[in-house]
């Protein structure tokens, strides 16, 4: 696996490159001190993965990650001391895979740092980010508005942009209570939060307390509280759970999607994108096996497939499908279904 390594610092590519000698895959192909020197060895050298700093000289990291985005296709890791809620995801925005805060220097140390770390590289450099397209069109229904009382969501490694993409697509009238699962680093919620808002006309509102949920606004789990769905309750209510990691995550999408299959059954729908694991797969399963609906997104547009991949080994997608038709695919499942047709 071929690594570029965009760091103003020369300790600090120096670090990184002892410990890429750690694993005999990783081959360190070129290094650069600013952002433009970036997407200029990004052109020649075509590496698997970038681990680009954000804070350099003559081009700053976003705006060398949305350069390289806009030329070519390749797994950028943002590795940052200045690593903020906002500027995580605007780094996600620009086109970045994943992005990251620099632990204090001690950490590298660490053994459990360095292979966490060096795990974290080799599913990174085996995603492929993909060039955005229009969406084909989708023609399947499934039975009208009145169908389906709530839709759950859930992503992990590659989510953030890819939930973004999904959301942005859906109208301000979108009829049903959305609950999402991302999983993501402590401290990234709120700003997860404000930067979905900021690209749908949906309300996006952090999850903090139990309650209804309310039609057309979106309820994104906190971090490390799952999300479950009441199945005593007349209306989709949400509630906060401190139970134990599910498959070593909290918020789990299992739970949110189990607990919303058994309440309310044939009538949710699900969307399971792009991530790195298990999670969420037999919480599609969950829901096909009570009657409900899974979207699932394909193999070419996720960053990461492991997720959705384990979903539809599991027998738990209803339809996989490419990022851009999923939000086309919601939203026909809200039309009326045509005379004699069923859903496909």
């Amino acid at each position: 696996m071929r690594i570029l390594i965009a760091d103003d610092s020369a300790l600090m590519r120096s670090i990184l490159k002892r410990l890429l000698q750690f694993d005999a895959d990783f081959v360190l192909i070129g290094e650069a001190s600013n952002g433009l020197q970036a997407v200029e060895l990004s052109r020649t050298l075509t590496p698997d993965l970038i681990i680009m700093d954000i804070d350099m000289p003559l081009m700053n990291g976003l705006e060398a990650t949305r350069r390289i985005m806009a030329d070519q296709s390749l797994p950028i890791l943002i590795f940052s001391n200045d690593l903020g809620p906002d500027t995580a995801y605007e780094a996600m925005a620009s086109g970045a895979i994943e992005a990251m805060r620099k632990p204090d220097m001690d950490w590298f140390n660490e053994p459990a740092f360095y292979a966490n770390f060096l795990k974290k590289l080799r599913s990174l450099a085996e995603a492929r980010p993909y060039p955005r397209r229009a969406p084909a069109s989708d023609r399947w229904a499934n039975g009208g508005r009145d169908r389906f009382r709530l839709l759950v969501m859930g992503a992990s490694t590659g989510g953030p942009a890819a939930v973004r993409e999904v959301l942005s697509k859906l109208p301000a009238d979108f009829p049903l209570p959305i609950a999402l699962v991302q999983h993501m680093e402590t401290g990234f919620d709120a700003g997860y939060v404000r930067w979905l808002g900021d690209g749908t006309a949906l309300p996006v509102r952090l999850a903090e307390r139990d309650g209804v949920m309310e039609p057309g606004v979106v309820w994104a789990a906190p971090v490390d509280r799952h999300i479950r769905i009441d199945r005593s309750a007349a209306r989709p209510t949400l509630i906060l759970d401190d139970g134990a990691k599910v498959l070593n995550q909290r918020p789990s999408v299992d739970v949110l999607f189990t607990s919303a299959a058994e309440a309310v059954g044939d009538r949710l729908a699900g969307v399971l994108l792009t991530g790195m694991g298990r999670d969420g797969a037999r919480g599609c399963l969950s829901i096909v096996e009570k009657g409900g609906v899974t979207l699932v997104q394909d193999e070419a547009t996720s960053a990461i497939f492991g997720m959705p991949k384990s979903a539809i080994e599991l027998g738990g997608a209803s339809r996989v499908l490419p990022l851009p038709e999923i939000s086309g695919a919601i939203q026909s499942l809200l039309l009326p279904a045509r005379r004699g047709e069923g859903a496909r």
